[in-house]
C-alpha cells in the first residue's frame, strides 16, 4: 500500500506529496511460557493485542511474515481464552484458503465464443 506524505519544499515553502510503501501490521503477545511448555515448544501460542496492536511500518523494514491462526486452547488454570498460534514462512497458499476458482464455462458443454474454432482452424 502506498502512503502519501506531505513536506514543505524548497525555498518557495510550497507543499510537496511524495509517496512511501508501507504495510499494515498486527502485533502479538509474546508466547504463553506456561502453554509453551506444555506444548513441548511445538506450538507457540500467542495473545492478540486487538485494535492497540495495529501499526503503519515502512515495507522495507519487514524481515519475515508469519500467519497467526486461531485457537482455543485450554490454558493450566482451567481457562479457555482465544489465542492464536504461529505459523512461520506460510506460502502463497494462505491467500486462496476458502476460495474456488470458478470456470464460466461448465464442463462438457459448448461455448459461444467463436475463438475456440479459430484457434482450431475451423
Amino acid at each position: 500500500m502506498q502512503l502519501a506524505t506531505e513536506t514543505i519544499g524548497g525555498d518557495n515553502g510550497e507543499t510537496e506529496w511524495s509517496f512511501i510503501n508501507v504495510a499494515v501490521i498486527s502485533l502479538f503477545s509474546l508466547p504463553d511460557n506456561e502453554l509453551l511448555e506444555l506444548l513441548s515448544h511445538v506450538v507457540t501460542s500467542c495473545a492478540y493485542y486487538g485494535d492497540d496492536g495495529i501499526h503503519v511500518i515502512d515495507i522495507k523494514s519487514i524481515t519475515d511474515v508469519v500467519t497467526m491462526v486461531p485457537h482455543h486452547p485450554r490454558l493450566p488454570s482451567e481457562v479457555v481464552e482465544d489465542h492464536f498460534f504461529m505459523v512461520e514462512k506460510p506460502g502463497l497458499d494462505v491467500a486462496s484458503f476458502g476460495i474456488l476458482p470458478v470456470d464460466d464455462a461448465v464442463e462438457g458443454e459448448g461455448s459461444d465464443n467463436d475463438s475456440d474454432d479459430a484457434m482450431d482452424g475451423q
